[in-house]
């Protein structure tokens, strides 16, 4: 019942919705750095105030359930205090927006637009004074799934339709806060069929948006298509593009978290041990998904910035 309750907050991934509160740094607020058709993503970076020096810079990717969520941060929300340190140590900080799934958009375009980003970044260093030689990827909860699946997957997987052709859109480092690493897990769409009926009984709401989500992600429908749902599920889960090669890794995880089990950075952690990949999983005590109201905030601040640092060259 435990893993048939994970279902019903699938809900609950983090929505970034509000106006931007950071002050005492520089901001650049919705730079079109991708326009497909008439729809247009945008970014925000915000700067340090002190020009004598390139600006290496981390990526931000929101969260949102891959079918909402703002590059902007709400006020009084804990990252912002996290963003304005990287700015007075010398980083730039770039917030994404990146194309939310639903009935006529489905993966992989959400990591497409995340690769290029970092191209758009690069093509654009020199105009924002930045490092195009440091740059990392860092998200939260469906954010940190799409960072990841960039991070790990070589340059030229779900980079399709790409510009800035002679950029890279490789990164020396990824920080996970809360992600799926395995979406058939997640989903559970591996679970016996008695399960699933029951579920389906008690929670028909909580089972379609479920249904629909595999379907954003697959185009397939989970009933009728069961196995190439699962086989589509595969190639979107980052864990399994970890190999020797794969970036360090830092992943912050609330050990209650009932959205996102706890369970997922573990296995996440394996592979990367198993592979001999550099990576820190922290654990925030009794947090749940999104930590918001954790007290594990400091500890988060000071790992998070230290692992940046280590992997700044």
């Amino acid at each position: 019942m435990k893993r048939i309750l994970s279902f019903i907050l699938i809900l609950g991934f983090l929505f970034f919705n509000g106006q931007e509160s950071i002050s005492d740094v520089m901001m650049v607020k919705n730079v079109t750095y991708k326009t497909r058709d008439t729809a247009q993503q945008k970014l925000d970076i915000f700067l340090p105030q002190s020009k004598e020096k390139k600006s290496p810079v981390v990526v931000f990717l929101h969260g949102g359930g891959w079918n909402g969520g703002d590059k902007a941060f709400p006020e009084k929300y804990y990252l912002n205090d996290f963003i304005l340190k990287f700015v007075q140590n010398g980083y730039a900080v770039a917030s994404i927006n990146y194309t939310l799934l639903n009935d006529n958009t489905h993966f992989p375009t959400p990591v497409e637009d995340c690769k290029k980003a970092v191209k758009w970044l690069r093509a654009n260093a020199q105009q924002y004074n930045l490092d195009a030689d440091n740059i990392g990827l860092w998200g939260t909860s469906a954010g940190a799934h799409i960072a990841m699946l960039a991070a790990y997957s070589d340059e030229n997987q779900f980079s399709a339709n790409s510009s800035f052709p002679k950029y890279s859109a490789k990164v020396d480092y990824v920080i996970d806060y809360y992600g799926p690493a395995d979406l058939n897990k997640l989903f559970r769409t591996e679970e016996s069929g008695f399960k699933i009926f029951i579920f389906k009984i008690i929670f028909p709401k909580i089972y379609k948006m479920r249904n629909d989500m595999i379907f954003g992600f697959t185009e397939k429908n989970i009933k009728k298509e069961k196995k190439e749902a699962i086989e589509w599920l595969k190639i979107y889960s980052p864990i399994n593009y970890i190999d020797a090669d794969a970036v360090p890794t830092l992943i912050v995880h609330g050990s209650k978290d009932k959205i996102v089990p706890f369970s997922e950075s573990e296995k996440l952690k394996e592979k990367l041990d198993a592979n001999g990949v550099d990576n820190e999983l922290i654990s925030i005590d009794k947090g749940n998904h999104g930590l918001k109201n954790e007290s594990g905030h400091e500890l988060m601040l000071e790992k998070t910035l230290n692992f940046v640092k280590q992997n700044t060259h």
